[in-house]
């Protein structure tokens, strides 16, 4: 590597810069973003970024800030690295300019890749330079050639013989301190301009307030709150927290600063609505995270057949006063919403209601009353489309009962409004988990977070196709947008580590399962059996037993968790499996039942019972047997022709 010149000082880093923070790994992470930013600024202006300055600077810390109970910086340093890393892993991998933080500090240095400074000309170049004497970083003027092997030197030039050589030099040395400062300073003013202008980059829209006194409205405002995250997470330039982890945070009761904290975002939004006969009346504030001011606030009222359109006023409004720089398509989209009957759209905030409640009966059956009203109506075919996919993913109705009819339901959505990221996300996830066609749940999935960029599932959905594709470094950066966007939802931290543990970064895998499992405690079923994995693919035995016990405990008859526990003590791993097996087996005929038996025959080394009875899990389109491809705990068998067939059934990659 060589050290970057002067040239690339005033125009090439910074162009650097803009290209990783509009990356992926960075879009949606703005802590690292706003660190980013900092750092390389203040070392372009030559002075040394220090951990005080970045945790009253770019954290927001007070002025008693102490570095040695308050560890936000070192943390959020170690973000940024592993990042930057992953960014030049994948999507950077060609960029000719390396931006780096080195551990121990917080200055980052700049670099460019061999090719780059091999093919520099061959004139001699006045070139600045980092120079490094052991003690300090010194700027050194140098001039740069090419040697016989095409390799970059530098060297300092000779003392010229005659005074007005010097003289001449003393100039040079002026003119470019001069060109130097200038662009540093106009540097400075340009970053300056653009984190003013993007001071609002990110927001979280707290639970609207219902001001009717009937409890049998609290649909409406939960309906139109999620329409309004929605619409806004449609937004190309804006990042906007899941409904999910607002209404966790609105329920803290804690401030706005320490509610914006908590969720990663610039500022949030709070309002009210309520319905008085045919109107409907939408109140709205967006308030400083920081300073916990209001930056604007506004009524909006529209009759009830147009409230599409009030929606999309509402969210351009807020859009507008974030300073987000509204595109051409979300500007069109905000300003062609159509009319539909309030009653339709009643049924239709009904439907999201009981969705947000995992309740699929009760959605299906809202969504279906307003297609009755409205036979065109694009956002009620997207919503019954989750809803008959949120009863099979609780159990509620085999996928054959309800995927033909979820899929057409998706298919008729994007007829309807081709632009609905929601549609093409169903869509994408009814291919990916039921119909196992790869390629179009891949086109479909990224269609949609295309389409609707804050869309949580989205990318949860897409990271998780991406895994079992054996595709990992694509996966984890998905996970971890998903994550961004919902920093307290249970099952982005569940889905970050499921996607380390196929990746087998075990320790990373059990932090993220402790997260979601803190978050929400009561759904310890949904992460023991993950810890249990991560416990089981590290040889850790028992506290893999021990885990899964826990997770099966509250739907397991007593009896049976003891048999298994005394298994466990008197003969370990193995007749824990065994006993496993004898308890499994007379339940063979519920669904998907197939699958945990045949991991316990593997487990015992039974390879042609387990793929027996793994080959009957992908018959019953149990939703994990895709995911044996990308299971570690199978790499003994990976080139056994069993699991070698099994693959192939399922086309996907060994």
């Amino acid at each position: 590597m060589g050290r970057v010149g002067s040239g690339v000082l005033d125009s090439k880093i910074l162009e650097q810069l803009e290209k990783i923070l509009a990356s992926k790994v960075f879009i949606s992470a703005q802590r690292s973003q706003s660190f980013l930013r900092f750092v390389v600024e203040k070392s372009l202006l030559g002075q040394s970024p220090k951990e005080y300055e970045i945790a009253i600077e770019v954290f927001q810390r007070t002025a008693d800030y102490d570095p040695a109970v308050d560890a936000t910086v070192r943390v959020e340093a170690s973000r940024l690295r592993s990042r930057l890393r992953e960014y030049y892993q994948t999507f950077g991998k060609e960029d000719q300019i390396v931006i780096d933080i080195p551990k121990g500090g917080y200055s980052p240095v700049f670099e460019q890749s061999e090719s780059t400074s091999s093919s520099t000309p061959t004139d001699p170049v006045p070139t600045i330079i980092e120079a490094t004497n052991g003690r300090k970083t010194q700027l050194e003027l140098v001039e740069a050639h090419a040697d016989s092997n095409g390799e970059r030197q530098f060297r300092t030039p000779p003392e010229p013989p005659l005074r007005a050589h010097v003289r001449s030099r003393r100039l040079l040395w002026i003119s470019i301190s001069l060109a130097f400062c200038i662009s540093v300073a106009i540097i400075a003013v340009v970053m300056r301009w653009n984190r003013v202008r993007s001071h609002v980059t990110s927001i979280a829209v707290l639970p609207l307030q219902s001001l009717s006194a009937d409890p049998g409205q609290d649909y409406l405002a939960a309906g139109m709150t999620d329409e309004l995250t929605t619409e806004l997470a449609r937004i190309h330039n804006l990042r906007v927290a899941s409904q999910t982890s607002s209404a966790s945070a609105s329920r803290s009761h804690q401030s706005i600063p320490q509610i914006a904290a908590q969720l990663n975002v610039d500022a949030v939004v709070e309002g009210s609505v309520s319905r008085s006969g045919n109107k409907i009346r939408i109140t709205a504030q967006l308030i400083d995270a920081k300073t916990d001011k209001h930056l604007w606030a506004q009524s909006f009222e529209g009759q009830g057949n147009d409230v599409l359109s009030l929606q999309d006023t509402v969210a351009a409004e807020i859009a507008a006063h974030t300073q987000v720089a509204l595109t051409q398509y979300d500007r069109t989209r905000l300003s062609s919403s159509h009319k539909i009957s309030p009653e339709a759209h009643d049924d239709y905030l009904r439907g999201l209601y009981f969705i947000q409640r995992r309740d699929g009966d009760l959605a299906v059956r809202y969504f279906q009353s307003s297609l009755n009203r409205e036979p065109a109506y694009a956002g009620a075919w997207a919503g019954l489309a989750r809803a008959l996919d949120t009863k099979w993913e609780t159990g509620a109705a085999r996928g054959d009962e309800v995927q033909p009819q979820a899929l057409e339901a998706a298919k008729r959505a994007i007829e309807l409004d081709p632009t609905s990221g929601e549609a093409y996300i169903s869509l994408g996830t009814i291919e990916f988990t039921y119909l196992r066609d790869w390629s179009a749940a891949e086109r479909d999935l990224r269609r949609g977070v295309a389409l609707s960029p804050g869309d949580t599932e989205g990318h949860t959905d897409l990271s998780l196709l991406l895994v079992i594709l054996n595709r990992a470094d694509e996966a984890l950066p998905e996970a971890r947008l998903a994550l961004e966007t919902d920093p307290l939802g249970f099952r982005s931290d569940r889905t970050l580590g499921q996607i380390l543990f196929y990746d087998r970064k075990y320790s990373e895998s059990l932090n993220a399962l402790q997260r979601a499992f803190e978050i929400a405690p009561d759904r310890i079923e949904y992460v023991a059996g993950w810890t249990s994995a991560v416990y089981e693919a590290q040889g850790r035995y028992t506290d893999a037993a021990q885990a899964e016990l826990r997770g099966i405990a509250s739907s397991t008859p007593a009896n049976e968790i003891k048999e298994l526990r005394e298994a466990l003590a008197a003969g370990g791993w193995q007749r824990y499996q065994q006993t496993r097996i004898k308890l499994l087996l007379p339940k063979s005929s519920q669904l998907c039942v197939s699958f945990d038996l045949a991991w316990s025959y593997l487990r015992l080394r039974k390879v042609g019972e387990a793929f027996r009875w793994f080959q009957r899990s992908a018959d019953e389109h149990c939703i994990m047997a895709p995911h044996l491809a990308s299971d570690p705990r199978v790499d003994p068998v990976r080139n056994d022709p069993r699991y070698v067939a099994y693959q192939d059934r399922l086309h996907l990659p060994h």
